[in-house]
């Protein structure tokens, strides 16, 4: 997951110089990167556990979920599901074990999620329909899951990030074009996420068969691009948010366009701008290396978020 995250960041930078675009051949070595699940043991791996959970009937392979229970001593009755990142392209829920570890030793029971990617055919679009199908899943089935549907955190980083607040603010806007029809988190967690995808259509950074293949054949629709961008929606979701980013972010300034606009709206969030110029402490990575000090600051944080919002609020969005 790491050295996804730094070939990710070192493509990104590329296109800060002249004529080099990152091209399809690029974005496929983060895929290959990211397909090699780490077999490192983690706290997650000794809890109690349910893995591979398919949550749409006859769905693809990667329509799955992982359950992991915190210890019944010290259990708080509460969830935090994470979406992973991945540029839309790439990224495994398995490598997210060692985040999940860190809120499972907390008393947090943590779902990790996987959905299927862009390439070239499936898009954004899919990607989010997996997610709201799986957070309905875990709403419609959380008694038999042993889980709290009421008290059901969403985390994401990166592109993850996206497909996280886009989901929390399709749970009380119906009118947005994918959302989950029963589910309602208690909270919201980005880190370094994805906000304005609108903006990622940039034919001056990537070649048109970049474009085509982690956005999808709709790229150059900019009416669509916006109906998938979590800025679009901003103003829906009313929920306890809290996000985060660094002076090493590659995305950070999607973080900061997020702050102005929730500050536009009035809105109270818990916002984590880390500062430091070491190059290790970069985009994502509280989830990548939870054992940097700025890691734990920030991972310190979100447990801190959960803690102070016991009680969902009692709303149907459900259409």
């Amino acid at each position: 997951m790491r050295r996804t995250a730094l070939i990710l960041a070192a493509l990104i930078l590329l296109t800060g110089c002249d004529g080099i675009k990152i091209t399809k051949p690029m974005l496929k070595m983060v895929v290959a990167a990211s397909n090699k699940v780490s077999t490192e043991k983690f706290y997650a791996d000794s809890c109690e556990k349910r893995l591979s959970l398919p949550y749409s009937e006859g769905g693809d392979p990667s329509q799955v979920l992982d359950i992991y229970y915190a210890p019944k001593e010290g259990r708080k009755d509460a969830v935090i599901i994470d979406i992973h990142g991945g540029f839309y392209v790439a990224g495994k829920r398995e490598n997210n074990r060692s985040f999940a570890s860190v809120f499972l030793k907390e008393g947090y029971d943590a779902v990790l999620l996987e959905y299927r990617r862009n390439d070239g055919k499936l898009d954004v679009e899919d990607e989010l329909s997996d997610c709201a199908a799986a957070l309905d899943y875990l709403a419609l089935h959380a008694e038999e899951l042993g889980l709290n549907k009421d008290r059901m955190f969403i985390t994401g980083d990166s592109a993850g990030g996206h497909l996280a607040l886009y989901m929390a603010e399709g749970a009380e806007d119906n009118s947005m074009p994918v959302r989950p029809k029963t589910f309602v988190p208690r909270g919201v967690m980005l880190n370094c996420p994805a906000y304005d995808y609108a903006t990622f259509s940039n034919p001056e950074g990537f070649s048109k068969g970049a474009l085509e293949w982690f956005i999808g054949p709709r790229y150059e629709d900019s009416e669509w691009m916006k109906s998938m961008s979590p800025r679009t929606f901003i103003g829906s979701y009313s929920g306890p948010l809290f996000f985060s980013t660094c002076t090493m972010d590659f995305i950070r300034s999607q973080s900061l366009v997020l702050k102005e606009d929730c500050d536009s709206l009035g809105r109270e969030v818990e916002f984590v701008d880390i500062k430091s110029n070491e190059r290790k402490v970069g985009h994502v990575h509280n989830v990548t290396d939870q054992s940097l000090p700025q890691s734990k600051e920030v991972n310190s944080r979100m447990v801190s978020f959960m803690d102070r919002n016991p009680i969902v609020q009692q709303n149907d969005f459900s259409s």
